[in-house]
């Protein structure tokens, strides 16, 4: 049920993700370095998108710092004065991508709550010292 849930989950970034390659291969003409970069980037999403499907949180979070930081070299390097719809389009698989980091987390938590919401929320108010 969870490996459905988060390959649902992540599909609206692979479909901002197409786009955005599209838009390099017709609309701004990235160089080879950035191509390399993005391949980089793609590769350290699938690593991640793996091991959340097989519950290793600490190896998705070690891609996701590594994510964060080419991230980085790709949009203060490559990516300034971008063409608006392109800006558009990274917020999006963003903002996909967030969506998949908590529905990934919270997954997790509801599997290990056995799918039952008042348990999970009772681990969640035992881990929390009862302070909610």
């Amino acid at each position: 049920m969870r490996a459905l849930i988060l390959v649902f989950s992540f599909l609206p970034f692979i479909y901002y993700g197409a786009k955005d390659t599209m838009f390099h291969l017709h609309g701004r003409k990235v160089s080879v370095t950035e191509h390399i970069l993005h391949g980089a980037i793609g590769l350290v999403l699938l690593i991640m998108f793996m091991h959340a499907l097989r519950g290793n949180h600490w190896i998705v979070v070690g891609a996701l710092v590594i994510f964060v930081a080419a991230g980085a070299i790709d949009e203060y390097i490559f990516h300034r004065g971008i063409p608006a719809e392109e800006s558009d389009l990274h917020a999006k698989e963003h903002l996909a991508l967030l969506i998949f980091i908590a529905v990934s987390l919270a997954s997790d938590w509801l599997e290990k709550s056995h799918w039952n919401w008042s348990e999970a929320l009772e681990r969640l108010r035992g881990a929390s010292g009862g302070a909610l």
